[in-house]
């Protein structure tokens, strides 16, 4: 079940990035140089107010914030398995 939990955690967590990016991508900044492959990824999630223009800026944060509490859970799932993986050891 743990396992199912995690998968479940993280696709759906990549999944919200991943659309967030896309959304960035369609209202992007035309005074901002275009995306392409030396785009920072990190930074695009982290201030999509940099790039993308502000009439979809709330939607996009919100994905971004939903899908890195999705990766956290993830994180948390695994966290907790390990800890329960060590006390049954002992």
């Amino acid at each position: 079940m743990r396992i199912g939990l995690f998968l479940a955690f993280l696709s759906l967590g990549v999944l919200c990035l991943v659309a967030g990016l896309f959304m960035t991508r369609q209202t992007w900044r035309p005074e901002v140089e275009p995306f392409g492959r030396w785009s920072r990824l990190f930074q695009i999630a982290l201030h999509p107010e940099r790039f993308a223009t502000p009439e979809r800026l709330r939607s996009i944060r919100s994905l971004n914030f939903v899908g890195a509490t999705f990766i956290l859970c993830a994180l948390v799932v695994v966290g907790l398995d390990v800890v329960c993986s060590i006390l049954a050891s002992s």
